[in-house]
């Protein structure tokens, strides 16, 4: 089980061929150790103290962990366990909706979606603890999918929030809004 601490931690990817930072963080909850959390295109994870320094991630920094339940979930869905499963909604800006309180629909939705060539990839991460169990999350991220351009959408940026199942390291909600 993954314990999140009540600091709030903020994931970048930085799109700088140079793996120059996209942002830095200013000191959360007065914490100046967690100040907040970069990650490097490269894939590289890196926590930026407050005093604007960088350390490599540890295995055990439980930011980095969401970060990986997240981008694994990006590249190949899978969710919580249904007695934990709350909630999958996606909004479209050409006014399709998708939601489902069922894991099963859900799932099928998303490997439909991902057949029919969609791809999506993480620009930004915020995680908060919830409870002893879960995690907080709210994201920024892109989507592009063959259909989009047909269906009027031309934007691929993406925004939403969601709550982790740290007990099965799976993602227990998601609610996205875009393209």
């Amino acid at each position: 089980m993954m314990k999140i601490s009540r600091h709030v931690a903020l994931i970048t990817l930085a799109f700088a061929a140079s793996g120059a930072w996209a942002q830095a963080a200013a000191p959360v909850g007065g914490a100046q150790d967690h100040a907040g959390f970069v990650k490097a295109v490269r894939g590289t994870a890196q926590l930026l103290a407050a005093d604007g320094v960088a350390r490599p991630a540890k295995a055990g920094d439980r930011v980095g962990q969401v970060d990986r339940i997240v981008t694994s979930f990006l590249a190949h869905p899978d969710l919580a366990p249904p007695s934990f499963f709350e909630l999958y909604a996606a909004y479209e800006t050409d006014g399709r909706a998708f939601v489902s309180r069922k894991r099963a629909a859900a799932l099928a939705h998303l490997r439909a979606r991902r057949a029919l060539g969609e791809r999506s990839r993480l620009i930004s991460l915020r995680v908060q603890p919830q409870d002893v169990n879960h995690a907080r999350i709210t994201f920024s991220l892109t989507r592009f999918a063959p259909d989009f351009r047909a269906r009027g959408i031309h934007t691929r940026l993406a925004q939403g929030g969601g709550t982790i199942d740290c007990a099965h390291g799976l993602v227990a909600a998601w609610v996205m809004k875009g393209p």
